[in-house]
């Protein structure tokens, strides 16, 4: 089963983009911010659906270098642990980010304290999380697989256009051994989310390693038309 973002609908009320989604895939990952923030677990309930909470937001900073920030992130996150608690959804986050790259090696200290920090609040809560590679981009944290080792046992959400845009896509599809990956075609020098098969990244090589890992994919596109397109197209390397 191929999970869906709730990114394809970002301009539709949760609701609304849960009724589009359930349409093909019980498997959603909600954005959880702009309107499709989760206020409470009611709505989900609703619906016959299993979840993935991605907190994206750039006000979450969980490697911050100011100390009683990285603490109001992690906080923040054990909000959004203990609504994920409620109906048994897994939770990415994002590793954050520097305001000038040499404070990168003590931000990768207060990322590992906050994951360690984390890891206790989810197994108290029996959820599941896991951490997001970033982009290239040169204050930001988890772009290489190198960056691994500072995130303890904490699983890796793979982004693969990320990892693309940064050369390493084959690195961490073995190294980081992740069992949720995020899918959707890019050239390797923007971020854009393309279409399957309009980029260049080798998609022979994301099954091979899906199949190795065991990895669910979550499709990532900008529309809902787009997302639906994409589950016929990686039909073609065996992925769905």
């Amino acid at each position: 089963m191929l999970w869906i973002s709730t990114s394809c609908l970002t301009n539709s009320p949760l609701d609304v983009a849960l009724e589009n989604i359930g349409s093909l895939t019980r498997g959603v990952e909600i954005v959880d911010g702009g309107k499709h923030y989760v206020s409470n677990h009611e709505l989900l309930e609703s619906y016959p659906y299993k979840y993935v909470f991605f907190l994206k937001q750039l006000d979450i900073n969980p490697a911050s270098i100011v100390e009683p920030i990285r603490e109001a992130a992690v906080d923040a996150i054990r909000q959004r642990f203990s609504i994920a608690a409620e109906v048994g959804a897994q939770v990415v986050i994002h590793p954050g980010y520097v305001t000038f790259p040499t404070d990168l090696p003590r931000a990768r200290q207060q990322l590992s304290r906050s994951l360690t920090e984390l890891m206790i609040s989810a197994q108290n809560l029996g959820i599941t999380f896991m951490v997001r590679n970033a982009g290239k981009a040169d204050f930001a944290l988890l772009r290489k697989p190198d960056e691994l080792s500072s995130m303890s046992t904490v699983p890796l959400s793979l982004d693969i256009g990320n990892a693309y845009q940064n050369n390493c896509l084959e690195e961490f599809l073995y190294e980081g051994a992740s069992r949720y990956i995020c899918l959707y075609d890019n050239n390797g020098s923007t971020p854009e989310h393309l279409d399957i098969g309009k980029g260049t990244i080798d998609f022979s090589l994301v099954s091979e390693a899906m199949r190795a890992n065991g990895a669910a994919g979550v499709l990532e596109m900008p529309t809902y038309r787009r997302a639906y397109d994409a589950i016929k197209a990686l039909r073609r390397f065996d992925i769905g």
